[in-house]
């Protein structure tokens, strides 16, 4: 079978048609699927579903997503409350990367702020190459420096917001 120019370029570049995405209604969560419609309303809401990845930790949210229609699913997210005591050790853990990461910015920019002051070009030179090369990892910054405020959320969620059930 001889094969045109441009079907080779196809392969070449990854772009012969590819399957539909697999859709499934969300009540199969967490069946493996790229697209989760709500069963009641055909709404997509794979955004507010999480399923379990391999050597990640689940999300911090709340365990069930509401649909805008009232159709209740389970998100695959945990609440800070239903954490075991090794999770929470290790998402506290994080919190003091945060804190870690928050006092080294903090000493660069006073080491900025006094290079320039004292007008000391060297220093200033010093500080430009090495904010050049962190440039990269400034959404890693930002990541971690959001996990205090994601616990703080979970814990609002669960015990403030949360009004306890009467029996």
């Amino acid at each position: 079978m001889i094969r045109s120019p441009r079907h080779f370029c196809m392969e070449l570049l990854h772009l012969s048609p590819q399957a539909p995405p697999k859709q499934l209604l969300a009540s199969q969560f967490p069946e493996p699927a790229d697209v989760y419609i709500c069963d009641k309303c055909g709404r997509d809401i794979t955004a507010h579903l999480h399923r379990r990845r391999a050597h990640v930790r689940p999300p911090l949210g709340p365990a069930r997503y509401v649909c805008r229609c009232g159709a209740r699913y389970l998100s695959g997210a945990n609440e800070w409350d239903n954490l075991s005591d090794w999770d929470r050790r290790q998402w506290l853990s994080d919190v003091g990367l945060a804190v870690i990461i928050l006092v080294a910015l903090m000493s660069f920019s006073i080491l900025l702020y006094r290079a320039f002051l004292h007008r000391s070009t060297m220093l200033v030179g010093c500080l430009v190459v090495v904010s050049l090369f962190s440039i990269p990892l400034f959404p890693l910054f930002a990541a971690i420096l959001a996990i205090p405020f994601e616990i703080a959320a979970s814990i609002w969620r669960t015990r403030v917001v949360t009004k306890p059930e009467s029996k």
